[in-house]
């Protein structure tokens, strides 16, 4: 069922979208994807960089007391959080759960490949830089696919290519309505992280594992930045704010009038680690 209509100029008018996660509906646990014999060690990381002492630290206490390497946190997926997501046990995965791993994957793709696009554009600078976020996020979600061995649907790393088709269509929409100007172009983001937040909200109703979770309320983390960024730079450039077109504007308006936030969090969105961003 359609929820809103996916409106980005007042005189382009987009196709009719749902925020794509709602098409996974509950569908059930079925068998899911159980972890494979690659992961029959379990939870924990008894050597990881993500701790100084070296000892290991199946209950992620280190992250809590601030004794993890800073430099490991410094690099993102490839440091701090994914050292969290190691510690974490391993849940089965089931078919909702499958379906919005493998939506995400592509999500965050289509962000990068707009955000590329736009920017080859524009040469404005929030565009490169949210773009290299994005590939952060990208493998995040790819990270949780390994660690599960499901099969990525990324297909070709092309940019502009997907395998969902609704997302093919999307992102050609989305880069056409991004060359009518700058401040359209920057809408155009904003209205991304919007569909992003609003899906991830949705998909972390839907899970239970706290590998996902924890991914799931980085990656809304980091859109929220996003969007305070995008709007920001669009009202910059003349723009006159941002209305909301998934979320409610109320969620909105309280995104973008709170600050920027750092550091890892844990699968219920509360910082675990300082003031380092990923």
């Amino acid at each position: 069922m359609l929820k809103k209509m996916f409106v980005i100029l007042s005189v382009l008018a987009l196709i009719n979208l749902p925020g794509l996660a709602q098409n996974n509906g509950q569908q059930g646990n079925g068998n899911g994807y159980q972890h494979g014999q690659n992961n029959q060690n379990g939870p924990g990381n008894q050597n990881g960089p993500g701790n100084q002492n070296g000892q290991g630290n199946q209950n992620g206490s280190a992250y809590q007391n601030g004794q993890a390497n800073r430099n490991a946190y410094r690099q993102g997926f490839s440091g701090g959080l994914a050292e969290l997501i190691a510690s974490l046990p391993l849940q089965e995965v089931d078919t909702s759960e499958l379906e919005g791993l493998l939506l995400m994957r592509e999500e965050e793709k289509l962000a990068r490949d707009v955000y590329l696009a736009l920017y080859n554009t524009w040469q404005h600078q929030t565009f490169d830089s949210i773009a290299a976020s994005e590939q952060r996020h990208m493998d995040g979600i790819l990270m949780l696919l390994i660690r599960y061995q499901i099969p990525d649907p990324i297909l070709n790393d092309q940019p502009g290519v997907f395998n969902d088709q609704k997302l093919q269509n999307l992102y050609n929409q989305l880069v056409a309505a991004g060359m009518a100007s700058l401040k359209d172009a920057l809408r155009v983001g904003a209205t991304i992280e919007d569909l992003d937040i609003f899906d991830l909200y949705g998909l972390l109703l839907q899970t239970d594992n706290s590998d996902i979770k924890t991914i799931y309320q980085n990656l809304a983390k980091g859109s929220r930045n996003h969007l305070r960024a995008f709007v920001r730079a669009m009202n910059r450039a003349g723009g006159e704010g941002y209305t909301a077109t998934y979320l409610t504007q109320t969620e909105v308006d309280q995104i973008l009038s709170s600050p920027m936030e750092r550091g890892i969090v844990d699968e219920n969105g509360d910082p675990i680690f300082g003031s380092m961003g990923w």
